[in-house]
């Protein structure tokens, strides 16, 4: 797993911990294009990524993200597993379905538009997103 967490409560290590409803979170820093990449340690045919989006609020800070896979963790080297429009709403399960199935090691999920419709919170000036998120689950077969 790669990114930065920012608050005691919201930690990197929560996007893959398999607790779906949890005061913890994934969460990166407030930024342009943020994402967060899953490391599988074994390369896998990878079928489809379930989202468990935040429960307490803010849900629809989820929008325009692209889940990509890959041997390597570079964005641009992936190949894009599936996309999800948004804006979500909060404690949304978010299903992306790869079509076809994709071969690799990392998984990015990455908001890939800058957010101009979240127009009553400060941190979204300039088109800024974050992404904060109760659980992410990869689904497929290990190799």
């Amino acid at each position: 797993m790669d990114h930065y967490s920012y608050q005691v409560d919201f930690k990197w290590s929560y996007l893959v911990d398999g607790i779906t409803f949890a005061h913890g979170k994934f969460a990166t820093w407030i930024e342009p294009y943020p994402w967060a990449t899953i490391d599988l340690a074994r390369y896998s045919i990878i079928k489809n990524v379930i989202i468990f989006n935040r429960v307490d609020d803010n849900g629809d800070w989820i929008h325009n993200l692209e889940i990509r896979v890959g041997n390597s963790s570079v964005w641009t080297e992936m190949t894009t597993c599936g996309t999800y429009p948004g804006p979500s709403e909060t404690g949304a399960i978010i299903t992306i379905e790869c079509r076809p199935s994709r071969y690799g090691r990392y998984v990015t999920l990455k908001i890939v538009l800058l957010n101009y419709h979240i127009t009553d919170d400060s941190n979204a000036n300039n088109g800024n997103n974050v992404l904060i998120l109760e659980e992410v689950v990869v689904n497929g077969l290990n190799l």
